[in-house]
């Protein structure tokens, strides 16, 4: 049995279900949908467990707050010894645009604090999907904007972007990051 552990940033509670800073639950919720799994949760994490044939997949959301997303992570790489090539990280991504998606198989915080603690813990080189939430118009409402719900006219598109994302994972799973990466990184097509 091969394990993977796929971890979506994000907050917990209801009032940032919706907010471009939880894109990374929202992809785990898809694919939480499309593998018919519940969630256990404990102070620190929720999780879900999937067996795909010969893979055991570890669906995990850190539930202390984006800057400590790391501790959950530290958490299942201590218990599971997964080789780092077996664990993606799933976050929001301000530079990209809405609506577009990127695989990388390794890479620095690109300032996001979350991807930050989960580097504190394991080093930066782990494969993450980033999520493309775009950029406020001004530079000075920053926290707002990620805090901030998606748009009527993004939610209405959301689900194509959690789905392709989620098709993504499933793809890294199965044929590996580069293969991933050729047909998943840019634009989501409009269903």
């Amino acid at each position: 049995m091969k394990d993977f552990l796929i971890v979506g940033l994000g907050n917990p509670g209801e009032q940032y279900q919706l907010t471009r800073h939880n894109a990374g639950f929202l992809v785990l919720e898809e694919l939480a949908r499309f593998y018919r799994v519940r969630w256990q949760n404990n102070k620190l994490y929720g999780k879900a467990v999937v067996t795909d044939g010969e893979r055991r997949l570890y669906l995990v959301k850190p539930l202390t707050y984006m800057n400590r997303s790391g501790e959950a992570v530290k958490i299942f790489l201590d218990q599971y010894h997964l080789p780092l090539e077996r664990v993606i990280i799933i976050s929001d991504d301000m530079a990209l645009p809405f609506g577009k998606i990127r695989l990388k198989p390794r890479g620095s915080s690109g300032g996001h604090n979350g991807l930050a603690s989960v580097i504190a813990v394991a080093g930066p080189d782990f494969p993450r999907l980033r999520v493309g939430i775009g950029r406020p118009p001004d530079q000075e409402g920053m926290v707002d904007y990620v805090l901030g719900c998606f748009t009527a006219e993004e939610q209405e598109f959301l689900p194509a972007v959690t789905r392709r994302a989620a098709q993504a994972i499933i793809s890294w799973c199965e044929e590996g990051i580069e293969k991933a990466m050729s047909k998943f990184n840019g634009p989501v097509p409009l269903e």
